[in-house]
């Protein structure tokens, strides 16, 4: 695709990049290397990987990173379930086969008979199941500045080649021609390493204009240039708010939303449940609401 391709189809979804968001996935799909995406809360970097998921057609898998996920659990799981059905399956014939062998010797004999580590009880997590060869994939690491050091080291193999080694089967690796989109994101809960930000290319998102929020309303909303002009405003005077949850894109988009339905002055006033996700920020959100009431509702 060419930069005006993907400008004009990340827009039919409905999600309005600037010229930096639109060079910067440019070179990403050219290249075929993970995109590193940073920005503030709620500048819509998850929303980007669901737009251009959207417009390539792919399939999007998620990966949400947090603390105390281990490098393991990113990768892959066991069913558990199936493994305890399988042996009470085969216990009769078990019971028979070693009832006469030593305790090691039956121990070899029951690993010898029933991989339980093999691939028939492993399930894969979304790492995996983008370079398994069951058709190409979007990636969505979120929030991956919330990953251990450890996990981030891990997946130093898989941003490089798209292929990852575990030790019970050896390396997998993708099809050349299934080769995965991968887009991670980062709020800069800690600093990741230069190891990591090398095997991407990088992009920044800033908060968002005044002319670029109305512009967002437009293509997402019905509202009209007065209201969709008062709501942009209130969303640049939260940006430079210190909230304790930060008003996102989507959530001015839901309230915009709300407004075409019920753009009274009591139907907005009572509709702040939609930005405010902290009772403590209430207060300084209404006063702003407050401030350009006039502009926004009916």
């Amino acid at each position: 695709m060419t930069i005006n391709e993907i400008k004009n189809k990340l827009k039919e979804t409905g999600y309005i990049p600037t010229d930096d968001i639109c060079y910067a996935v440019f070179g990403m799909l050219a290249l075929n290397k993970p995109l590193l995406v940073e920005g503030a809360p709620g500048v819509g970097k998850t929303s980007l990987a669901k737009a251009l998921a959207e417009v390539m057609g792919l399939p999007m898998l998620r990966l949400q990173m947090y603390d105390g996920l281990t490098k393991d659990e990113v990768l892959y799981d066991y069913d558990y379930q199936r493994q305890l059905l399988t042996l009470e399956a085969v216990k009769p014939k078990l019971n028979e086969e070693i009832k006469d062998l030593g305790i090691n010797d039956a121990i070899k004999h029951v690993a010898g008979d029933v991989d339980f580590y093999g691939k028939e009880f492993l399930i894969p997590r979304p790492v995996l199941q983008t370079i398994d060869g069951s058709g190409r994939k979007l990636l969505l690491i979120d929030e991956i500045d919330k990953a251990s050091e450890e996990t981030e080291y891990m997946l130093y193999e898989y941003l490089e080649d798209y292929s990852i080694d575990i030790p019970q089967f050896g390396t997998v690796s993708c099809p050349e021609d299934q080769k995965p989109v991968v887009i991670l994101t980062s709020n800069a809960y800690r600093e990741l390493s230069g190891a990591m930000k090398r095997r991407c290319s990088y992009l920044y998102i800033k908060k968002k204009t005044r002319a670029e929020i109305i512009e967002v309303l437009k293509y997402r909303t019905s509202v009209d240039e007065r209201v969709a002009s008062g709501i942009a405003s209130c969303m640049v005077a939260f940006q430079e708010m210190d909230l304790k949850h930060p008003v996102s894109v989507s959530e001015i988009v839901d309230w915009a939303s709300y407004i075409e339905k019920d753009g009274s002055r009591e139907g907005v006033q009572n509709s702040l449940g939609l930005l405010v996700k902290d009772r403590r920020d209430m207060e300084a959100v209404s006063a702003t609401v407050r401030n350009y009431i006039h502009d926004i509702a009916y």
